[in-house]
């Protein structure tokens, strides 16, 4: 099952965040107090709304507390950004990544709760969208609009594997040109084996390598 989303924040960065977990078939709500800015992200998803996210009463409402990851998108306004944030670690949201557009700020969100903060200047929204989407997604590398490079962590409890075996080619169209192993890097040959905790490089639209870290998921030993 796909992980949720609530967006809450749709300027370019937040909306960015919208289109691309939309394209990746991820449940997603979409909010911002902009009535502007929730009819602009009316046209990719349909779950969205024009309201206030420091008011806890309106996320508890949302339902947040049954969603698996808030991104709070609100940039500018600092004191949105805390009140909003402590009110998602307050109905028991896990996963609470916040942009903030300064670095000093980085800090004092990460102690009132924020799991990862982020700065728009380091990170774009579809980057971060991509990379949110699994929790095996180390890093995400955008080559084009649908297309990237993905770092994948290998579960722990996967049961090995060849690469001739996940046939990744064949039944994703995603290339595998590397694994991490031990921090030592090298480029697989088919018959080499995937093991627990390894750290794939795999090219391909980001759609294709989501279907295929499911099944490596999925690949449990016994």
């Amino acid at each position: 099952m796909k992980k949720s989303f609530i967006v809450i924040g749709l300027g370019r960065f937040g909306l960015n965040i919208v289109k691309t977990m939309a394209d990746l078939k991820c449940p997603v709500i979409a909010i911002d107090i902009n009535e502007e800015c929730v009819k602009n992200a009316a046209q990719y998803v349909e779950h969205c709304a024009a309201c206030d996210s420091t008011k806890k009463q309106v996320l508890e409402d949302l339902g947040v507390k049954n969603i698996d990851h808030s991104i709070v998108a609100i940039g500018n306004n600092l004191l949105a950004t805390i009140l909003t944030t402590i009110n998602l670690v307050e109905l028991g949201v896990k996963n609470i990544t916040v942009r903030v557009d300064d670095a000093a700020h980085v800090a004092l969100l990460k102690r009132i709760g924020a799991t990862e903060v982020i700065i728009p200047e380091e990170a774009s929204g579809k980057s971060l969208a991509n990379q949110l989407v699994s929790d095996n997604f180390l890093e995400y590398f955008r080559i084009d609009d649908s297309t990237g490079v993905v770092q994948i962590k290998v579960p722990a409890n996967f049961k090995p594997m060849t690469l001739i075996e996940l046939d990744s080619r064949n039944k994703f169209d995603v290339n595998i040109v590397g694994i991490t192993r031990n921090k030592k890097f090298s480029i697989p040959k088919g018959v080499d084996s995937i093991q627990p905790g390894d750290i794939l490089l795999a090219v391909g639209k980001t759609s294709r390598i989501l279907k295929m870290d499911e099944t490596i998921q999925a690949h449990k030993a016994d």
